[in-house]
């Protein structure tokens, strides 16, 4: 397979995975089952993810230096930190379209705002497709 194609279904992987880990989260909150299984919940999610980034590598056959491994855990953590914080707010009876909104606006505004003033990166056309895209979503959930 080409590299554009390995690289495509990587990203349709990620995109699906992406809406799973909320939308579950979701579902156990409106169980009432949030508050004895967040940690359960989340730990069986971060752990598959590690194992399907694992199998990634491994079907890439290229090597993986320390530092990639150090950033994935930095992310990971910070990722597992929001998803909890997302948890505890679903828990509280924060409605679904308050707090999905929040954090997805804020991962979205963190990415951009470090793209643009710790990277660098020129905002070309599609890059601003992108954000205008995200925030239209972020509106449309909002109005539930």
């Amino acid at each position: 397979m080409s590299r554009e194609g390995t690289w495509l279904r990587l990203m349709l992987i990620a995109f699906v995975a992406n809406g799973l880990g909320p939308f579950g989260l979701k579902m156990i909150a409106a169980k009432g089952l949030s508050e004895a299984y967040h940690y359960q919940y989340l730990l069986g999610w971060y752990a598959g993810g590690l194992a399907l980034g694992i199998a990634a590598f491994a079907a890439m056959r290229s090597g993986i230096r320390a530092r990639e491994i150090a950033f994935g855990c930095a992310v990971g953590i910070g990722s597992f930190g929001g998803q909890l914080f997302t948890s505890l707010a679903l828990e509280e009876g924060v409605p679904g379209h308050i707090v999905f909104p929040a954090t997805t606006g804020g991962n979205l505004f963190l990415v951009a705002a470090a793209g643009l003033l710790l990277f660098r990166e020129k905002l070309g056309p599609y890059g601003i497709a992108g954000i205008l895209t995200g925030i239209a979503s972020l509106v449309l959930l909002s109005l539930g």
